[in-house]
């Protein structure tokens, strides 16, 4: 596959470094966390980040698409792709209170827990400073000083260059359907999601 002129990169604000590498009939991604934070940043929330391949054929005809992204629908296809995200929410013990379901959510106010966090660690990492502050990687695993992440695309039969293109998406379908349909005081929610569509 020819790597030469295969690398179209959308990266946040110098925040990130990607590089391309074809090992056999795989094509390594490596993001590399340029920033003084985990990425991607801020509150997590409906905030991702995922690496979207396209293999092409000599003709320049995509023939596989890798964490594909429908505009129309605002569907991200997650199943063979990378997704960098935290997804934080409530303990039985919140839902006890509250009367909402345990597990992942979007009530941030609330969250008590966190559920899922591969968000890549800054440079500098160690498990134990993460931990102790309860940052660490949950459900994922970086070694210490790593501040970058691999992930390996298996290269279709007749592929000859790919074009990978890391994503960053602040605000999920799945987020404004949550802060449209948990305000039921005034029609703010209905608004940001309108204006969000």
């Amino acid at each position: 596959i020819d790597m030469s002129a295969a690398r179209t990169v959308q990266m946040l604000k110098n925040a990130s470094d990607m590089t391309l590498t074809q090992k056999g009939n795989e094509l390594k991604v490596r993001i590399t966390n340029e920033s003084g934070r985990k990425l991607p940043t801020g509150y997590p929330e409906g905030r991702r980040m995922w690496v979207n391949v396209k293999f092409t054929n000599a003709k320049g005809t995509v023939i596989a698409e890798r964490g594909a992204y429908n505009s129309a629908t605002a569907a991200l296809t997650t199943v063979d792709t990378k997704v960098y995200q935290a997804k934080q929410g409530i303990t039985s013990a919140i839902s006890a209170l509250t009367g909402l379901p345990a597990g992942p959510g979007f009530h941030l106010a609330l969250a008590n827990k966190v559920f899922f966090d591969n968000r890549i660690p800054a440079r500098g990492f160690t498990n134990a400073a993460y931990s102790s502050i309860g940052a660490g990687p949950v459900g994922y695993t970086y070694a210490d000083g790593q501040h970058w992440d691999d992930t390996l695309f298996p290269i279709p039969s007749g592929a000859a260059s790919a074009t990978v293109t890391l994503y960053f998406q602040t605000s999920t379908k799945e987020y404004m359907e949550f802060l449209r349909d948990a305000n039921v005081t005034d029609t703010y929610g209905q608004t940001a999601y309108d204006a969000w569509v």
